[in-house]
């Protein structure tokens, strides 16, 4: 039987998978909206690259702190 405590920690990591797949194509819509010229396409490829980018720069950070 799952304890509420094993509850939150799946949900919270299902979240953060989440965030992995949705932050580049939020900062690609970001791009388009700021910067119209741009017409960046929403691709496989274009969501690898803002990953990638971000990893770089250390974009998408998470810390836990006790």
């Amino acid at each position: 039987m799952m304890t509420t405590a094993d509850r939150t920690i799946i949900i919270l990591a299902l979240a953060m998978i989440c965030l992995v797949f949705v932050a580049p194509l939020v900062t690609i819509w970001a791009l388009n909206t700021l910067f119209p010229v741009l017409v960046i396409p929403y691709t496989f490829d274009t969501w690898l690259a803002m990953l990638l980018i971000g990893g770089v720069f250390n974009v998408f950070k998470v810390s836990f702190k006790k």
